[in-house]
């Protein structure tokens, strides 16, 4: 309440000194603790550093990279990994800058899409990608933006970063004149309009089939957003969960299902013939 009240009086008074100090406390992430026994998929994977991002693999195969979403954490998709470890892909997943076990204390969208075009980068060609909330987005940013992969699975993903800006002022109570300044300082550090970030600005010139999956009543992105991504991409399916909000549908077994299935559908396809 006092950190609320301190930038709606500094909003009035110091509008620029304001700005800042939001625009950077919108970049800062809060490492989440993981749950209980959600690191055991670590056992039997390989660890590794790129860029400062702590990277972890199992198997051999076509490449399937699994990304978290904001405040998140690579063991978050572990329940994905088993299924595709039988189907024979090497799977891997990591912890974007300033997440999890990596080094950082910031990101943004543009930040965290360019994580995961180095990763790719170093791995070499990815198969397919399954995505998480923010990581989703970020996926849809750095393929627009030269990352390759045939196929994608978006799980609860935003589409309009000029939403979350909108939370997060009205949260700390600064007025539209400090929330548009912090709009402008951000885009002025990212080097890109947040425009150019929206679902509505890249899904159209997408080509690669994507599953979207969305929860009814997932109360941080609304299922509206998922259903507008999957009708704005060209060769996208959306499948529709209820009563597993933003976080559980993460760890869903009929979730984990249609993701694997999707992402296997064209490998599967290429065996049978």
């Amino acid at each position: 309440m006092w950190l609320r009240s301190g930038f709606a009086g500094a909003s009035r008074i110091a509008p620029g000194l304001t700005s800042a100090l939001a625009a950077r406390l919108f970049r800062t992430t809060r490492r989440s603790s993981p749950r209980p026994g959600e690191r055991e998929v670590l056992t039997d994977a390989q660890g590794s550093r790129i860029a400062g991002m702590q990277v972890w693999s199992w198997g051999e195969g076509p490449i399937v990279l699994l990304v978290h979403g904001w405040n998140g954490r690579s063991t978050q998709l572990g329940s994905l990994i088993s299924p595709l470890l039988a189907r024979g892909y090497r799977v891997v997943a990591f912890d974007a800058l300033g997440h999890g076990d990596s080094d950082g204390t910031q990101s943004s969208l543009p930040e965290f899409a360019n994580c995961i075009r180095q990763v790719a980068d170093e791995l070499g060609e990815i198969y397919a990608i399954v995505a998480h909330s923010l990581g989703g987005a970020a996926t849809m940013f750095a393929l627009a933006y030269g990352l390759k992969a045939e196929r994608a699975v978006f799980i609860s993903p935003p589409a309009d970063p000029r939403e979350f800006l909108k939370v997060f002022g009205a949260a700390l109570g600064i007025n539209d004149d400090v929330r548009a300044r912090v709009k402008h300082r951000l885009e002025r550090r990212l080097g890109v309009p947040m425009e150019e970030m929206l679902a509505q600005a890249i899904a159209p010139r997408m080509q690669i089939p994507l599953m979207v999956i969305h929860d009814r009543d997932d109360k941080e992105v609304p299922f509206s957003v998922g259903r507008s991504i999957a009708c704005q991409w060209p060769d996208a399916e959306l499948t529709v969960t209820e009563g597993l909000g933003h976080q559980r549908i993460l760890g869903d077994p009929s979730v984990t299902d249609t993701a694997v299935r999707f992402v296997d559908a064209d490998m599967h396809l290429q065996n049978a013939a």
